[in-house]
């Protein structure tokens, strides 16, 4: 008879180990002064609400404000928050009815743009973060009339500078040129690394003293046919002549040797280098323009030493001895 198999001796579980609790995550030491991220006097009323920063992580507006309690937050993030986060988290006065609709003036008139600059660009759209978007001339508007505070007014000049194009106040100018003004009021005026700007709102900038005076001088050679530039008070019997100074396009002393050369600009139409020269020298490129063309033109063109070709069709036209 077959001797039985001894039963397996049963594998003993490990024991668990005593359970580990984590580590909780020790409490920031407070480092800066508490201060109110609604601003002084004010509380959130929707801790819920998240707010999200470029670069930084999203947080709830409860969260922010403790961080501000708890001394978490420097002054100068507390400086720039209430104009950051004053709708998205509800900020309202403590203990107070929500805020009427149309806001009073609670401070002194604020320049957005700073200094002694204006925006020229009103229409151009200013958008922060978990703000709601605003023109660059209502942003000016409201710091005019006091309902922008001092710390916001501080940082905005470098958030607006570009979008809104902020300009010195200087003379008034005309951006079609002495005697000439726009027709075309809705044509779009591009300029790269510029905003775009309609013809009626540069014409009004330059009106306004807006347009720093060397801009002026070139505006009339870019902006003329996109604008409709035309004269103010035509005459009866337009004259056919030069209407300008003659002209070297290349700079005193220097020709085109690239007649066929296409020259073209933004705004304006293609040209050919020889029809530039020539328009030069019967008198059609004004004397402010033709200063900026050399460098405009120097390579494409081929500008070269020499003496202005003769005008098609026989010597140019003596000028009148004067009496």
């Amino acid at each position: 008879r077959p001797s039985p198999r001894p039963s397996p001796r049963p594998t003993p579980r490990p024991t668990p180990g005593p359970g580990v609790r984590p580590t909780p995550r020790p409490t920031p030491r407070p480092t800066n002064t508490p201060c109110s991220v609604c601003g002084d006097g004010k509380e959130v009323t929707n801790p819920d609400a998240i707010f999200a920063f470029p670069g930084q992580d999203a947080i709830l507006c409860g969260e922010l404000e403790e961080d501000g309690s708890d001394g978490q937050l420097t002054e100068s993030q507390c400086d720039i928050l209430p104009e950051l986060i004053s709708e998205l988290c509800g900020c309202e006065d403590i203990g107070q009815s929500p805020a009427p609709t149309t806001p009073a003036p609670t401070s002194t008139p604020c320049n957005v743009c700073g200094n002694d600059e204006k925006v020229s660009n009103p229409d151009a759209i200013f958008a922060f973060p978990s703000q709601p978007e605003k023109t660059c001339g209502e942003l000016e508007e409201d710091g005019e009339n006091g309902l922008i505070t001092e710390d916001q007014c501080a940082f905005l000049p470098d958030l607006i500078d570009d979008l809104c194009a902020c300009v010195v106040v200087g003379e008034p100018c005309s951006v079609c040129g002495e005697g000439k003004s726009v027709n075309n009021p809705d044509g779009i005026f591009a300029f790269p690394s510029q905003p775009e700007i309609t013809c009626g709102q540069l014409e009004e900038n330059g009106d306004n003293g807006l347009v720093a005076p060397d801009q002026c001088e070139i505006l009339p050679l870019l902006i003329s046919n996109l604008c409709d530039c035309r004269d103010d008070f035509p005459t009866e019997s337009p004259s056919t002549g030069p209407t300008s100074p003659f002209c070297e396009v290349c700079g005193p002393g220097q020709v085109v040797t690239d007649p066929d050369a296409i020259f073209a600009f933004p705004s304006q139409p293609e040209e050919t280098c020889g029809d530039l020269e020539q328009r030069g020298k019967d008198g059609g490129i004004p004397s402010s323009q033709c200063d900026i063309l050399p460098v405009l033109i120097d390579d494409l063109c081929e500008c070269e030493p020499g003496s202005p070709r003769p005008t098609p069709g026989g010597s140019p036209t003596p000028r009148p001895t004067p009496r």
